[in-house]
């Protein structure tokens, strides 16, 4: 073998190496190759939350009855939407315009009206994320009272530390149910194994 083949031969083996260690161990990203890089947005503009058509009444997510570009764009990120949704609850900043028969809304606030819609089935009644008894908003006033109740009893860091702690505990069992239009939770299926 001479000089060159030597040289040539090493640095194709250097090649192949840098080249494998990806496939062997996926890409320092997390990301198996070949797939495509999903990123979303870091934050939603709930600031300028742009929804029309259903302010008294009807949820967020009901595109027949509410048009929205700041819900279209929440809805295209599925489930990966709300731990972002859950990272807004304790923004205190302005949103644009309230909702009608509620006062000065934060972008916490809004975040809050979302993630709430988004876990409410079609009969508009039945919260769908389980763990969340502490921050119900079934308190025999209006939604806007009983939120500020729950603010003032609670806190936005408790709030949203309960959204998270549920998120947390729930989150593989997510879906989007296109049919009721809201995201529930599969039903766990109980251990039939008879071994340890």
């Amino acid at each position: 073998m001479n000089r060159v083949t030597r040289v040539l031969g090493s640095a194709i083996l250097a090649w192949l190496t840098v080249l494998s260690v990806p496939l062997l161990f996926g890409s320092p990203s997390g990301q198996s190759p070949g797939s495509p890089h999903k990123s979303g947005p870091k934050e939603f503009p709930l600031w300028d939350f742009d929804e029309v058509g259903c302010r008294a009444k009807g949820r967020l997510q009901d595109k027949d009855y509410c048009k929205s570009r700041v819900m279209d764009q929440i809805l295209s990120q599925g489930k990966d939407a709300i731990p972002i949704l859950i990272s807004q609850i304790n923004d205190t900043r302005p949103a644009k315009e309230p909702f009608d028969f509620w006062g000065p809304m934060t972008v916490g606030d809004v975040a809050y009206a979302v993630l709430y819609d988004l876990f409410l089935d079609a009969d508009w009644t039945t919260f769908t994320m389980p763990g969340l008894k502490q921050i119900d908003l079934d308190c025999g006033a209006s939604a806007e009272q009983c939120y500020q109740q729950l603010l003032k009893k609670h806190g936005r860091k408790f709030i949203q530390n309960q959204w998270l702690a549920a998120w947390n505990a729930n989150k593989e069992r997510v879906y989007w149910d296109s049919t009721a239009r809201c995201f529930k939770l599969t039903r766990v299926r109980p251990n039939l194994s008879t071994s340890p």
